[in-house]
């Protein structure tokens, strides 16, 4: 029988230290000095530094901020980003309550950090977030510390209101145009210069100055918010309103909807509201604000006058009323009802948008009629509602519940595939010798309009070749010269070529599949051309020295050709490029070269390229590396 022995490690495992760091929070208001976050800090650092096994990663501390909401603690976030770089192995924390208040963030966090191997130790409730049982404990004990902050919200709210009801004035924004708020008084007290200009935007709207005209005059006068901002609309029309400036306030004009996401919404009859009446000494008296909140709801009935449907039409979602809208797309007018949270502040909704005609085409059915009446509308539908699958349900006076179900949307018709151009045999097998890019192919403008092949950096931004256009027809004939064919074989070609690499002069490399490689040395300089007529000489020679792209032929009405630098029409493209005639370039061409004629064979031979300048001069670069410039 085959004997085995263990033989056991002479040299001891060595363990990394693990890199330990620790998160501490401190709510404002909520703890006391041996709680303070300098005595966390204090405590984490002391902890973990005695520790042999452990490497210190630091401490990181959030003062005075809420744990209900993860994104706005910068300490926090700063943490995460360490653990996301591997900084960090283990994070100590003294209770579910200082690492987040909110069960879903709570969760998210710890299961994101357990993803990267990093543990997360609550002292007060002994958990190990990587333990078998760690996220169960976490998410019964999470739940209850964010019961537990709602409840504290309740109560602390229940405190304000309490406060409202007995009359205590408080300070619920301190930043008023036109007051300081005094802490010893408990009280706004005036300033005097502000207050002018706060009495000047009451007179202007009373003398009919509309809320754009109040701001723009404020502006001009270097009058700005209390934030420094330039004034607005909005911030008019919020100035003018506000009780405050009669010497009064209104408390609870909005609410925390929930104090975990701490969304505010306006409070439009959910709530009490607690009207305080001369609370502070007034800039504006009674009569004058009285004056102003007339003038206000003057506007808002010429601006905003009844329909039908105001009033009639409740969001099935969130409750609010619709409101009308009217606007103009494509050229054409539109009228459309939506539910007004979607432009409150603060609040979002998902309903649907209805156009008015169509809601005018679903009551007259509804009621039986054959065309829709305002007044018998308004006489017999109490309230119509907006469900969230788009339906309508439209409640009678007369106790009647009719239903408009939306109809399903069509099937989509699929489109028709696009038409693929046909493979052919060179695609992906030229390559450029200069910029490395592969070769495309096109047709040529001329008659003939015959298929060639050029390099694609010619039709990129930014990208300028003067590698050599090849016909098809040619590259096929250089392909039967260099490996000894009578005609071309397409099979033979697939079989045997990998690539084929063009170089600047015109040669061309052919690279075999046996890793042979066969040139083809072109005995004159080819020229950057893709046809061989009179009319595509300049064909990739022309360059803009505006933007450096290449100049395109066009033909103007079938009577001249003219050259256009393509950068003109490519999108942000500054080009200053001068277009150019035709005739005028073989002129200046074989005036340059010393011809009476313009030839196209000694052009090709021995211009290599044409600097376009927007001034109107051409600069001819030729192969010997002359360049010689003609001035307009």
């Amino acid at each position: 029988m085959r004997k085995i022995s263990k033989i056991e490690p002479k040299l001891p495992v060595i363990q990394a230290r693990k890199k330990v760091a620790a998160y501490a929070r401190v709510s404002k208001d909520t703890e006391r000095l041996m709680h303070s976050v300098s005595a966390q800090v204090s405590y984490y650092s002391t902890l973990i530094q005695k520790n042999p096994e452990w490497e210190y990663a630091g401490v990181y501390a959030d003062m005075g901020i809420s744990g209900t909401d993860t994104s706005r603690r910068g300490e926090f976030l700063r943490m995460l980003a360490d653990c996301e770089e591997g900084k960090i192995d283990i994070i100590l924390t003294k209770s579910i309550s200082r690492f987040a208040r909110n069960t879903v963030d709570l969760l998210e966090t710890v299961r994101h950090l357990k993803n990267l191997g990093i543990e997360v130790r609550f002292e007060k409730e002994h958990i190990h977030s990587l333990s078998e049982d760690g996220e169960l404990m976490l998410t019964l004990l999470a739940s209850f510390a964010q019961e537990e902050s709602r409840s504290i919200s309740e109560n602390v709210k229940w405190g304000v209101r309490k406060r409202f009801q007995s009359g205590e004035i408080g300070a619920a924004n301190k930043h008023i145009l036109g007051y300081q708020y005094d802490e010893d008084e408990k009280k706004y007290v005036i300033i005097p210069e502000e207050a002018e200009a706060v009495r000047w935007m009451f007179k202007m709207y009373i003398d009919g100055v509309p809320l754009r005209g109040i701001a723009e005059s404020m502006n001009s006068a270097g009058i700005r918010t209390t934030l420094g901002n330039d004034f607005q609309e909005a911030s008019v029309r919020q100035l003018i309103f506000n009780e405050v400036y009669a010497g009064d306030i209104r408390r609870q004009k909005c609410y925390m909807a929930d104090p975990i996401t701490k969304t505010k919404v306006k409070n439009c009859g959910e709530l009490p509201q607690y009207y305080m009446a001369d609370c502070h000494e007034a800039i504006i008296d009674r009569e004058t604000y009285a004056k102003v909140q007339a003038e206000m709801e003057r506007r808002a009935g010429l601006v905003n006058p009844t329909y039908p449907f105001t009033g009639k039409i409740k969001c099935g979602i969130c409750g609010q009323s619709f409101t009308r809208r009217k606007g103009t797309t494509k050229g054409k007018e539109y009228v459309s009802w939506f539910c007004r949270a979607k432009k409150e502040v603060g609040m979002t909704c998902t309903s649907r948008n209805y156009s008015e005609q169509n809601l005018m085409e679903i009551c007259a059915k509804l009621m039986g009629t054959d065309s829709f009446d305002g007044t018998a509308f308004e006489s017999s539908v109490r309230l119509i509602s907006a469900l969230p699958d788009g339906s309508l349900e439209v409640q009678f006076f007369d106790g009647q519940i009719k239903r408009w179900e939306m109809p399903p949307k069509p099937a989509k018709v699929p489109d028709k595939p696009m038409k693929k151009r046909p493979a052919h045999l060179f695609d992906g097998k030229i390559f450029c010798g200069q910029c490395g890019r592969r070769y495309g192919r096109a047709v040529s403008e001329s008659k003939d309009r015959h298929l060639y092949w050029y390099c694609r950096a010619k039709s990129h931004h930014g990208v300028t070749c003067d590698s050599v256009n090849y016909p098809d027809s040619e590259m096929k004939e250089i392909f039967c010269m260099v490996m000894g064919l009578e005609a071309f074989d397409e099979g033979f070609f697939t079989e045997t070529v990998e690539r084929m690499v063009v170089q600047k002069t015109g040669s061309i490399d052919f690279h075999l599949k046996d890793g042979t490689v066969k040139a083809y040395e072109t005995l004159k300089l080819r020229s950057n051309r893709h046809e061989n007529t009179s009319t595509d000489e300049f064909t990739g020679k022309i360059r803009c020295a505006s933007c450096g792209n290449l100049y395109h032929r066009y033909c103007c009405y079938g009577k001249y050709t003219y050259w256009r630098c393509s950068g003109k029409s490519k999108v942000r493209t500054e080009c200053s490029g001068r277009d150019f005639q035709d005739s005028d370039i073989r002129k200046v061409s074989a005036y340059m070269m010393g011809m009476e004629e313009f030839d196209a064979e000694a052009f090709n031979g021995t211009v290599d390229y044409v600097t376009a300048f927007p001034d109107g001069s051409l600069e001819i670069h030729f192969y010997d590396g002359r360049a010689e410039r003609w001035q307009r």
